[in-house]
């Protein structure tokens, strides 16, 4: 089994622009952008296909229910980071994500941990991460009205090659003029406090159950791709249920690894990924999923990828 490309599940959500269809080559308008893509993800809600190969059109679910031990190796359950490419044009709602004994117990659901790699970043632009209170009683009066994100919500500034690691219970949301890739981990339950006037439902009891108002964020910068700076491995964000490292390629980088998958994105340039099992071009946003049964991999090219994996 060699390295897996996987069909994304593309959404046009009503804050989503155009940046993923115009790197992909994708057909958008008439209501349809592709804002948001699930790159690689096995959640039943929106699992995603295999893409070329003998698995050719096989979600990737099924793929590892029939080979979980040569595709994920020896971890005890099926729960797979995810991958999500993301443009917002407008801010997201302000919203909460549920840890993993809350997300069993109210959704059948698992935790949603998840960070953010930045792809590209308009000149001053922002995200919410994290409350600037833990006044919860003035937390829930503004949600009341749809301020919270504009009275309480933390504004971080980013910028190309910046790295955020957003824990379940923090309040947040990915803003305007940020082209991100997602890394996070199983669940797929998210609670809005606010839509700023957009009107969709809110979910404020069950955001403030979760809420930790003393949830700290912490952004690694690892500015932008340098080739002569040649290829080098830097940590970009650590997780109990991912991590994920930022890899600098120049001409060409090799990996031997243990008996657990690994999943490559490409964020700058174009990546070849060849085994001894098969070969994968990944072009910018694009990911695959290196099986744990692959021992060693090369990456060729001058790029930079994300190399995520379960700890």
């Amino acid at each position: 089994m060699g390295p897996i490309l996987l069909k994304p599940t593309y959404i046009s959500p009503i804050w989503g622009g155009t940046r993923i269809s115009e790197a992909r080559g994708l057909e958008h308008g008439d209501g349809v952008n592709n804002g948001e893509a699930f790159d690689v993800s096995a959640h039943p809600d929106v699992c995603t296909s295999v893409e070329g190969g003998p698995f050719d059109g096989t979600r990737f679910d099924e793929l590892i229910a029939k080979h979980h031990d040569e595709l994920i190796g020896d971890l005890a359950d099926d729960a797979t980071i995810q991958v999500v490419s993301m443009d917002p044009k407008e801010f997201l709602s302000v919203q909460v994500h549920p840890d993993e004994a809350y997300a069993q117990a109210a959704e059948g659901d698992h935790e949603k941990a998840e960070s953010w790699y930045v792809l590209h970043a308009e000149p001053g632009a922002e995200l919410i991460a994290g409350c600037t209170t833990s006044d919860v009683d003035a937390l829930r009066e503004a949600a009341a009205d749809d301020t919270i994100g504009d009275r309480y919500g933390r504004r971080v500034e980013m910028h190309e090659g910046d790295f955020i690691l957003i824990p379940a219970g923090t309040m947040h949301a990915l803003g305007p003029g940020i082209f991100a890739v997602e890394i996070g981990s199983f669940g797929n339950t998210t609670y809005r406090l606010c839509d700023w006037g957009r009107g969709r439902e809110l979910h404020v009891d069950k955001g403030f159950d979760v809420l930790k108002t003393d949830n700290e964020t912490t952004v690694e910068h690892l500015g932008i791709y340098d080739e002569a700076a040649g290829t080098r491995v830097r940590r970009g964000v650590t997780h109990r249920l991912f991590e994920s490292n930022v890899v600098d390629v120049a001409g060409e980088w090799h990996v031997e690894k243990g008996g657990r998958y690994q999943i490559l994105t490409c964020v700058h340039g174009t990546a070849r990924i060849e085994t001894s099992e098969g070969t994968v071009e990944l072009g910018y946003t694009r990911s695959c999923v290196i099986p744990a049964c692959v021992r060693e991999f090369t990456v060729r090219g001058n790029c930079r990828v994300l190399q995520s994996y379960r700890p």
